[in-house]
């Protein structure tokens, strides 16, 4: 029953929302797609009740045809955004227009619209300024016109036939108001929300790299630190540094430089991930990797594997060398310096031992190099 529901829900979203990824769309997809039914019920409604003439009920059915159309559009090409500015001049400058000579005025709905259009079209609608300032004077002069076109011309406005109609008109005027309003807040935070991660993941994030920079990746040592009592695995910490790296700034220049950072970035990311670990930039040519759980032997594989994609995809002046050390979390208590430390003699020694290599922080080896270079 479980699966027959979910598939039911994500053949639902799918029917609405398409292809559209993120929040900003879907808010709007949403908005195009129930908006047309409110303008079917209002016309149903209407005719039903009496409240307004067969020529506004006609009206307010093809206006949903209408919504619908931008909403399909939108749908398939994904222009959100541009269809619904499109809805917003509509109802701004046709139907509520329209809807306030046709259904009481003043004393109808039609200004409790007019604000939940504003509060959509205001906050939902990214505009460049002077659109923005047009827009807000439009929200300003067309209820103004409108109430004093009432005011000098009270007898183009219909009344309501008994009180008793006028109630029941603005208490379904005010729920499909707050159905709306719902289905725009709900817009709103998940908009938030997306910036909210987005923003956090790009203050976790090396500028240059893309990978975790030094304190999003100790942030990550530490979690650990808090979870290993239940993990019955071993971890393994690496540190990589690049060789000769002031050489290579020095000879080709720093935009070079950084493009050797941006491609052993993207191998290692892609690399870690493969053995289920995350990679950091520590430092100007420094890295870390970390495996919550891992073997020797795949440690041993990772780093041979890492190699070979930099000796296989070299840049303009050759390819990467490298050296690293690693070290497992196999001390009684856990202290993230002191794990980094191992990690970094490790590392040392390799460096020491002719660069291009990798050593555990026992002092065997982790790999041959293909490629030795002092």
């Amino acid at each position: 029953m479980t699966s027959i529901r979910q598939r039911s829900l994500e053949g639902f979203r799918h029917l609405i929302f398409g292809a559209a990824e993120t929040p900003e769309q879907r808010m709007h997809l949403t908005f195009l797609f129930f908006a047309p039914w409110g303008f079917y019920f209002s016309a149903v409604f209407n005719a039903a009740t009496g409240v307004t003439d067969i020529f506004y009920v006609t009206a307010l059915a093809l206006v949903g045809v209408l919504v619908n159309a931008l909403w399909f559009h939108a749908r398939q090409s994904l222009r959100t955004h541009g269809m619904a500015a499109l809805f917003c001049l509509l109802a701004l400058f046709v139907v509520l227009p329209m809807s306030w000579f046709y259904n009481g005025g003043a004393d109808g709905p039609t200004l409790m619209f007019f604000v939940l259009l504003a509060a959509y079209a205001l906050g939902a609608v990214v505009l460049r300024p002077w659109q923005r300032v047009a827009l807000i004077a439009g929200f300003l002069l067309v209820p103004t016109m409108l109430i004093l076109a009432t005011h000098s011309r009270p007898t183009w406005i219909p009344g309501y036939a008994d009180p008793g109609q006028r109630l029941l008109d603005l208490t379904v005027s005010y729920y499909f108001s707050i159905t709306l309003l719902l289905i725009l807040m709900g817009g709103y935070l998940r908009r938030f929300e997306s910036e909210h991660r987005d923003a956090r993941d790009t203050a976790m994030r090396d500028s240059l790299t893309g990978l975790l920079n030094h304190g999003a990746f100790h942030g990550v040592l530490d979690q650990y630190g808090i979870e290993r009592v239940s993990r019955p695995d071993r971890a393994i910490l690496l540190t990589y540094d690049l060789d000769h790296f002031k050489q290579v700034n020095d000879s080709y220049g720093h935009a070079y430089g950084d493009r050797v950072l941006q491609h052993f970035s993207r191998l290692l990311n892609e690399t870690a991930s493969a053995y289920g670990g995350v990679a950091g930039r520590c430092g100007g040519e420094e890295f870390n990797v970390f495996i919550p759980r891992a073997t020797r032997s795949e440690v041993v594989a990772l780093d041979n594997r890492l190699r070979e994609q930099c000796m296989g995809q070299p840049l303009d002046h050759g390819a990467i060398c490298f050296s690293g050390g690693a070290a497992f979390d196999s001390a009684p208590s856990f202290s993230v310096d002191e794990w980094l430390g191992r990690s970094d003699r490790a590392l040392y020694a390799a460096k020491a031992d002719g660069r291009n290599r990798s050593l555990f922080d026992d002092g065997a080896m982790m790999t041959i190099p293909s490629n030795k270079q002092a």
